[in-house]
């Protein structure tokens, strides 16, 4: 009877926009839609909100402005963000970059309750049903009071991977073009008790790269990425690596969350024992889940490429901003590309990378939007893809109230709108 009580699908209503993964750009298109007037509902799989933020521990936000001169290119409700934080105190600084993630899980929590989204916890997207080739009609989530079925006028992924996409069978790109790899999984970690008059991130790079080439460690990557935190003695490390595993491939996944452990505690041990003022280090935290860099990308209306980022592209439809470098981790051993991006200018993200070919009420955000493999390296970071789900939550809104398909809607009135609440596109 309790078998049948689980496996029993329920009706949880029916919302204008129904928005899937509660990372930044989710939880931005959520707020963002539900500012528009609408009934939204985020389904989130972990218990609190911020995805690669706050559950696997990425940070600090990458660079938000250009170079050298500092102009904005991230901003609207990525802003709004980022002060709230400061004012809970969980940074230095309305604008800083660097951020407590416990702090941002109660933020999120507030600005969604502020909006009047309606928030879903602890669910697992695990179908999604349409009523014709191109229309979904809702999605279904596994919860420990059973399956739940989510009707909707408009949907959003935001899951990431694209897992929305891919069960209503849209068609997608996997990892690279020519081999399907995708950029490698990394666990992010923290230490305590550094030392930091002793510390030098220079000396500790050319230690740790004199054993790498001695081949005496099993972490693949060439460096050690070291990032103050915002709390005394405190350190943030994203340097571990996992190659040749698929994120959305659930033994894979498994089998990368332990080997990058494995990682993790070779490189504590190995920071206690040879880099100066990291003798007394303790492990403090590591994310609960591995940070994933790239899996599925739609096939959109249009594809962003490396010739768009190193051109400074200004796409007509364009609903956000970037200046970040594109940033390619070797998916197959240690090494990473950098490819620079022009000074003092901004490339944009073009409505039509969010919007699958094949589907009327579907946008999607995040990394895994409309992109090649290389381009994606640059747009994929959180004060862009937060930009973005504010764009398609506003989007989302229009499509509804004017009975149009997403890619139908005005792109000059969504453009307004992002620019009246401090948007920048």
């Amino acid at each position: 009877m309790n078998i049948q009580y689980l496996q029993k699908q329920k009706e949880l209503g029916t919302y204008d926009v129904v928005v899937c993964g509660g990372g930044l750009a989710g939880v931005m298109s959520a707020v963002s839609a539900a500012r528009e007037g609408r009934k939204v509902i985020l389904i989130e799989k972990y218990s609190y909100l911020g995805g690669m933020a706050t559950t696997a521990i990425v940070y600090p936000f990458m660079r938000h402005s250009t170079v050298p001169n500092g102009e904005v290119a991230n901003a609207g409700l990525y802003f709004e963000l980022l002060k709230r934080i400061y004012e809970l105190g969980g940074s230095t600084g309305k604008e800083s970059r660097h951020y407590r993630d416990e702090y941002m899980k109660i933020v999120l929590d507030r600005l969604t309750k502020e909006y009047g989204v309606k928030v879903l916890f602890r669910a697992t997207l695990c179908d999604v049903e349409k009523e014709d080739d191109r229309h979904i009609k809702s999605i279904t989530v596994a919860t420990s009071s059973g399956l739940l079925r989510i009707c909707g006028k408009t949907f959003i992924d935001a899951t990431g991977n694209a897992d929305l996409c891919a069960f209503a069978g849209l068609p997608f790109h996997l990892g690279r073009e020519t081999d399907q790899l995708c950029q490698p999984m990394t666990l992010c970690f923290r230490l305590g008790n550094i030392d930091w008059e002793r510390f030098d991130a220079v000396k500790a790079n050319q230690t740790y790269k004199k054993y790498h080439e001695a081949g005496k460690l099993i972490n693949p990557r060439e460096d050690i990425l070291f990032f103050r935190y915002p709390v005394l003695q405190m350190i943030h490390m994203n340097t571990t690596r996992v190659n040749g595993k698929d994120p959305t491939n659930a033994e894979d996944v498994t089998d990368a969350e332990m080997i990058l452990r494995e990682q993790m505690l070779e490189m504590v041990n190995f920071c206690r024992k040879h880099i100066e003022g990291m003798e007394n280090c303790e492990l403090i935290q590591s994310g609960p889940e591995a940070g994933i860099r790239e899996s599925r990308r739609i096939i959109g209306l249009t594809c962003i490429t490396v010739e768009d980022l190193c051109s400074a592209r200004k796409f007509e439809d364009s609903i956000a901003r970037g200046t970040y470098e594109i940033d390619i981790h070797n998916p197959v051993g240690g090494g990473t590309t950098h490819i620079h991006v022009p000074k003092n200018d901004y490339y944009t993200i073009p409505y039509r990378a969010l919007i699958p070919k094949d589907a009327d009420n579907l946008l999607v955000v995040g990394r895994c939007i409309s992109a090649t493999h290389e381009a994606l390296a640059a747009v994929r970071i959180m004060p862009i893809t937060t930009c973005m789900g504010e764009a398609a939550g506003i989007a989302a809104a229009m499509a509804i109230e004017n009975g149009l398909p997403c890619e139908k809607i005005d792109v000059e009135t969504l453009q307004r709108k992002i620019t009246s609440y401090g948007g920048l596109i």
